[in-house]
């Protein structure tokens, strides 16, 4: 029995001894901290050097997560269209390997010099030699019936000399194209322009919703030009085949009109080429001008460069209105075709 309470009290020694160290280390407030009944249990204490858990997670704001996954939605999206935009662009430019520029130059492999527009105009003036004795034979009826048709040639004399020159005019028109076509390449290289104003900024990847939409917008116009200056290369190399036939119809009064027709139009046709690279010139420098010290603002660059961009679209139906006003003819361009490429009137 004494050995039993002996053997109680070393044990409740050594609990005591064990529980003591223990609450000398908590600190004073916590021993200090009533005990109630149905209160919620102190907060474990802090320890020093070691992050909270709420400070790993940042914020989480809903609005701005939203505006950055639509900027980057609007990137890649425009990234996209602008890109396959770039590509068709820069081939119309001559850039990426391409060696057909038309967009500031007329290439001489797409109108006199290539074989399909050569052979179709050795056709043609095939086709014109051989009509040109029905021509004779039609003319000499309106010079036996000029009293009873009205017919405005007084005689054989006046006659014979149009036959003379049209015979030799109709195998000169390809060399007449040449020359325009030649002349109109000094011009553009005299101008200096190789591109288009802000075509460098155009990309959709450097500022957001605005930019991509901007960037966008700038490259429809420039294809809206690329497609207009393709449809002018079109119809100048119809003008250069037609050529033969259309001098020819010269002779005949019932069908001088279509020799005036493709008199103006082709001139036209060559030469607004011209004009419209000076606009694209104009367009660059005074975007220079404008924004000095800021050709890092993309978005105002576009802008300014698609503004130059529309305006150059315009010329072709700028130059046919003056000539209509002028009394120069009723021809219809390729400024009626690159009406028809932007919706407005005269495509309709």
């Amino acid at each position: 029995m004494r050995r039993a309470l002996l053997a109680a009290a070393c044990a409740l020694g050594c609990w005591l001894a064990a529980s003591a160290p223990a609450a000398a280390e908590q600190p004073p407030e916590l021993l200090a901290a009533p005990v109630t009944r149905g209160a919620p249990p102190p907060a474990a204490p802090a320890f020093p050097g070691l992050p909270s858990p709420g400070d790993l997670l940042p914020e989480i704001d809903p609005g701005t997560w939203a505006r950055a996954f639509l900027d980057a939605l609007a990137d890649m999206a425009g990234e996209a269209l602008v890109g396959a935009a770039r590509g068709a662009v820069d081939r119309a430019l001559g850039l990426g390997g391409s060696s057909l520029n038309f967009v500031t130059r007329t290439p001489e492999a797409g109108t006199y010099e290539s074989t399909t527009v050569r052979s179709m105009w050795n056709l043609s003036r095939a086709a014109a030699s051989a009509a040109l004795a029905l021509v004779v034979m039609w003319g000499g009826f309106n010079v036996m019936l000029r009293r009873h048709r009205g017919s405005p040639y007084d005689g054989v004399m006046e006659l014979l000399p149009r036959v003379v020159l049209a015979a030799l005019a109709m195998h000169l028109t390809l060399d007449f194209a040449r020359l325009l076509i030649d002349l109109n390449n000094g011009l553009t290289q005299a101008v200096g322009q190789h591109g288009l104003p802000g075509y460098a900024q155009a990309s959709a990847g450097q500022g957001g919703v605005a930019h991509a939409v901007v960037a966008l917008g700038y490259a429809v116009v420039a294809l809206l030009l690329v497609l207009q200056m393709l449809m002018r290369l079109a119809l100048l190399d119809l003008l250069i085949v037609l050529g033969p036939l259309m001098v020819l119809c010269w002779v005949l009064p019932q069908t001088q009109g279509w020799t005036r027709w493709w008199a103006q139009l082709l001139p036209l046709t060559v030469f607004q080429q011209a004009v419209q690279v000076a606009v694209l010139h104009l367009g660059s420098s005074l975007m220079v001008e404008l924004t000095p010290g800021e050709r890092s603002d993309a978005l105002l660059t576009l802008l300014l460069g698609g503004a130059a961009l529309w305006l150059t679209l315009q010329v072709p139906a700028l130059l046919q209105g003056q000539l209509q006003q002028a009394g120069l003819g009723r021809a219809r361009p390729v400024a009626s075709l690159g009406r028809a490429a932007l919706g407005g009137p005269g495509g309709r």
